[in-house]
């Protein structure tokens, strides 16, 4: 969607990000990288990669309040509320005519039109706009105004200091995040039950109504809870601002603003409806 005259690809609420993750633990403190000249605009944990067209820049998962840095020095043309989901959002453009984005900040503490050096704190990290837990949605724009994979342009992991000219390799170990029971959140009965690679999900009924509880992996303690109804047979829908969930026994459908957006199949499932 064009919002001005930038483009701005959304971060997607599924509730969701990894049960099984190939996680990147970002540098403690903002390192320079000497071909690339970005750094890290946080501290903690790349819980969500980039995918063109789908989600177009990483996660970086971490605590309310995490400090946001600049990635590089330039001018903030954008500070406020982002109507398409990345809530307390900033945008930054760099001499190098790249455009940095900044999305989910808990709060803003830069303006429209300032001048920003690299490394300066910007921004909390929390969990504004379309977003189920607290984590800095980054992106960068060409001068093309193209997406492109942050990782492409930040530090390799255990890079100790800017003069080192031979980054180390990236690592990717496998992390394993604990199963967490999430029935204290439906004080009802349970209608559907299942997990796709990213969450868990159920659709609820509590006193006659209906809820639909989507709770991450990554961050098991920090559930959302919509509002549901039933719009057919087994099929219960969800809103949350411009996104639609719609949920069966067989997964989750995505749309936005009434354009179906990705589709997540349960792995695992179970469908309490025929059993009640």
């Amino acid at each position: 969607m064009r919002k001005g005259t930038f483009v701005f690809p959304t971060y997607v609420l599924v509730g969701l990000i990894l049960t099984i993750l190939l996680s990147i633990s970002t540098p403690a403190t903002p390192i320079a990288d000497l071909n690339t000249n970005f750094i890290y605009p946080a501290k903690g944990v790349i819980s969500r990669g980039f995918r063109k067209f789908q989600h177009e820049g990483i996660d970086i998962a971490g605590a309310t309040g995490t400090p946001i840095y600049a990635a590089a020095a330039g001018k903030v043309i954008k500070a406020g509320w982002d109507d398409w989901g990345l809530g307390n959002a900033l945008s930054i453009q760099h001499p190098n005519g790249k455009v940095t984005v900044y999305g989910h900040n808990h709060r803003l503490l830069v303006s429209k039109g300032q001048q920003i050096n690299q490394g300066q704190i910007i921004a909390e990290m929390g969990s504004t706009g379309n977003s189920s837990g607290p984590h800095l949605h980054f992106e960068i724009y060409t001068s093309q105004r193209v997406a492109v994979d942050p990782i492409s342009f930040l530090p390799a992991q255990g890079v100790t200091n800017a003069s080192s000219n031979m980054p180390q390799k990236r690592q990717l170990p496998l992390t394993k995040v604990g199963v967490s029971n999430s029935n204290h959140l439906c004080n009802g009965t349970t209608l559907i039950s299942g997990e796709t690679e990213n969450a868990r999900v159920k659709v609820c009924l509590e006193n006659s109504q209906l809820f639909y509880i989507g709770e991450l992996k990554q961050n098991p303690n920090q559930p959302v809870k919509l509002p549901a109804r039933n719009v057919s047979d087994s099929k219960y829908r969800a809103e949350n601002g411009s996104f639609s969930y719609f949920v069966t026994p067989q997964g989750v459908e995505i749309w936005r603003n009434g354009r179906r957006f990705r589709n997540d199949i349960f792995y695992t499932n179970q469908n309490f409806v025929n059993q009640l």
